[in-house]
């Protein structure tokens, strides 16, 4: 009889301490989820200065307009002199210099209406240092969403790679996960990247569960080359369903890439698409 005593009391003993790590476990992971969002949030308010977002768009911010409720104006003349540093400064609705304040490697920002996406982008010297550093470059298991080093910044590149983790709270990339199911496209048929030269518009023409050495991650190839044609066919074929967009060989594409956590570590999502308008 002693030794069941013992026995449940034991039981009760690692029943309580499980519960209280998992309970731990939980807290901790809601607060980094919740101090992750509010950076993101505050990165996005400094650089949509003068306007907020709403639904992927920028609009004018009410504070922004004067007490007889009309819009603060500039002569042509002082709009003309301010031409060149406003396009460096701000464009887009996007306030480019505040942003390379914080971060100068800072090469665009990237939406996806409908999936709870809006990032900056930056590009580092290689693949490796935003997987663990914010924004900010500080430290953080949430990353940042980053442009491959060997690619382009300004998206001229036929094949260009949008990394970003795959976290709790869809967070980042988490949402990329999906485009496993073709009603999410149909919500979400495009994603657009905005860089302070352009503003670049992609039809999402392919997803898939993506290993390593296949076409996904093939690049360099000029445009309307027959190799590209090969690999923008190649990804058609790899879609997990057909997405009604066929790709322009004429046209850049850009890979937004994530992990599965439900397939092998190697699987990676990848989301392609073709470029379809660019407004400078």
């Amino acid at each position: 009889m002693k030794i069941l005593k013992n026995l449940g009391r034991s039981i009760i003993c690692v029943a309580a301490g499980l519960l209280l790590y998992c309970g731990s476990f939980y807290i901790k992971s809601y607060e980094q989820n919740k101090a992750a969002r509010e950076k993101n949030q505050y990165v996005e308010q400094l650089a949509y200065a003068g306007s907020y977002a709403e639904n992927g768009k920028a609009v004018k911010n009410p504070d922004t307009e004067n007490r007889t409720g009309q819009s603060r104006k500039k002569s042509n003349t002082e709009k003309a002199k301010n031409n060149i540093k406003a396009e460096i400064r701000e464009s887009f609705g996007i306030s480019w210099e505040k942003l390379r304040k914080l971060n100068p490697q800072t090469v665009g920002w990237i939406r996806i209406s409908g999936a709870d996406i809006s990032y900056p982008v930056v590009q580092g010297e290689d693949d490796e240092f935003y997987l663990k550093h914010d924004f900010e470059r500080k430290e953080d298991l949430f990353g940042s969403i980053f442009l491959g080093h060997h690619n382009d910044a300004a998206f001229t590149d036929s094949h260009s790679f949008i990394y970003g983790h795959n976290m709790e709270g869809h967070m980042m990339f988490a949402n990329l996960n999906q485009y496993e199911q073709p009603e999410f496209l149909e919500k979400c048929p495009q994603f657009e990247i905005v860089t302070p030269e352009k503003k670049l518009v992609y039809d999402i023409f392919s997803v898939e569960q993506a290993g390593e050495g296949g076409a996904a991650f093939e690049y360099g190839y000029d445009l309307d080359s027959p190799s590209y044609q090969r690999q923008l066919a190649a990804l058609k074929r790899n879609s997990m369903y057909e997405t009604g967009i066929w790709p322009d060989a004429h046209k850049p594409m850009v890979t937004l890439i994530t992990c599965n956590s439900r397939l092998d570590e190697e699987v990676r999502m990848a989301v392609h698409g073709i470029c379809s308008l660019e407004i400078k």
